[in-house]
């Protein structure tokens, strides 16, 4: 999950190279990624009514938002490499030492844990296959030919597995392709994305193997690549208004609680839902004076925000029924409402979610920084990219 520096998207001067990550990101998009994180977990941790639709519709969210910062910033990269600065091949070993060690710390350090307690008893969805399957992020692909075993509670890994097998594809694409064919190549992996939704639906494909699909998520991934290559279009002023920010906004809540009931609807059209996650981000990034961005970025919401991988990582894991085999262990008896059980869940993977990003994550997010600093260079970021203002001030 991409973070970028927001005083380079909206100001017009130059950032310098620095030795630690931006703490400074764009207004709201911190918000947004709480929403995502939250309906996610109400669709793992509850059984309301087609619960598992506010699940997809985070999920989707995430992966517009990733496409969009991901491709900004390799966007960003290209730019230094028509202008002579750094070489393509600098600029994809930057990029992937960046992604890993924002990535792969967390991720690897938890399946770490599963195989180190695999020596003593069993996980449900972790044998010694599917670990493998896991380090090698080939989830998302394991599902999809699989879509009715039971993957215990490492099924949600599958998003990071679409994630991390659209950078191995789009990093080398973006940084040996001129940058102006970025809306054509984001368009492409729109179109592939659609036609494989098409077909596995006629084929009458599992709605977990639909779920997953690697082309499908690279379709949702290539959407928000598409919103970053409008830096230089002027919006209306209606279209990125408070109003219509809010309209967006709770489209995004509102289509899974209506559409959803209709499962057979929702498998086809569901995947959709990320054009309006699109329009709403596009809306965010290019107004941040309204009341919307301005509830976005209140702090609970930002502070959500900013832990959100390492909360979606650990969510599966933190369940009521453990807590209370902790009491049974010091003779204790604990039960509680399920909406207390829900909210104990919640504040201890909000605690070691925190924990995680001050103690483990952001250590790595630095090293990253120094590793790949450039004296006299600009820092990469998706805001340079997305900065209209910033690219007339570099002609």
């Amino acid at each position: 999950m991409a973070t970028v520096d927001q005083n380079a998207i909206f100001a017009a001067q130059p950032a310098k190279a620095i030795a630690r990550p931006a703490e400074d990101r764009i207004a709201g998009f911190d918000g947004v990624r709480a929403i995502a994180v939250l309906m996610v977990f109400i669709s793992h941790k509850t059984t309301l009514p087609h619960h598992d639709s506010y699940g997809s519709v985070g999920v989707w969210l995430f992966l517009v938002l990733s496409g969009m910062l991901i491709s900004s910033i390799l966007s960003e990269m290209r730019g230094k490499v028509e202008a002579g600065t750094q070489s393509s091949w600098r600029s994809m070993g930057d990029f992937y030492i960046r992604r890993s060690l924002r990535i792969f710390p967390l991720y690897y350090a938890c399946l770490g844990v599963f195989a180190l307690g695999s020596l003593f008893t069993s996980f449900v969805g972790f044998s010694r296959m599917e670990a493998t399957i896991y380090a090698l992020y080939g989830t998302n692909i394991y599902i999809e030919m699989t879509p009715a075993a039971d993957h215990g509670h490492f099924g949600h890994l599958w998003s990071l597995a679409a994630e991390e097998q659209f950078y191995l594809l789009f990093a080398p694409i973006l940084l040996f392709t001129p940058r102006r064919y970025l809306a054509r190549i984001c368009v492409g992996f729109m179109l592939a994305g659609a036609g494989m939704l098409a077909w596995l639906v006629s084929v009458k494909a599992h709605p977990n193997a639909i779920h997953v699909d690697p082309l499908i998520a690279f379709g949702m991934l290539g959407v928000g690549g598409f919103v970053a290559s409008l830096k230089n279009l002027k919006p209306p002023a209606w279209l990125v208004s408070a109003l219509a920010q809010a309209a967006a906004g709770l489209a995004l809540i509102v289509i899974p609680l209506v559409f959803g009931y209709f499962r057979a609807t929702w498998n086809v059209w569901g995947p959709l839902t990320c054009i309006v996650a699109g329009l709403f981000l596009f809306q965010i990034a290019r107004n941040q004076q309204t009341p919307v961005v301005a509830f976005l970025n209140l702090w609970p919401l930002r502070s959500l925000g900013r832990v959100s991988y390492s909360f979606y990582v650990l969510h599966q894991f933190i369940h009521f029924y453990e807590v209370q085999a902790v009491f049974r262990r010091l003779h204790m008896d604990l039960d509680a409402p399920l909406v207390v059980q829900l909210a104990l869940e919640l504040s201890i993977t909000v605690a070691l979610a925190t924990l995680s990003w001050h103690f483990f994550e952001r250590p790595f997010l630095r090293l990253g920084a120094r590793l790949t600093a450039r004296e006299g260079a600009e820092a990469s970021s998706a805001t340079a990219a997305l900065s209209p203002n910033r690219q007339r001030a570099m002609r």
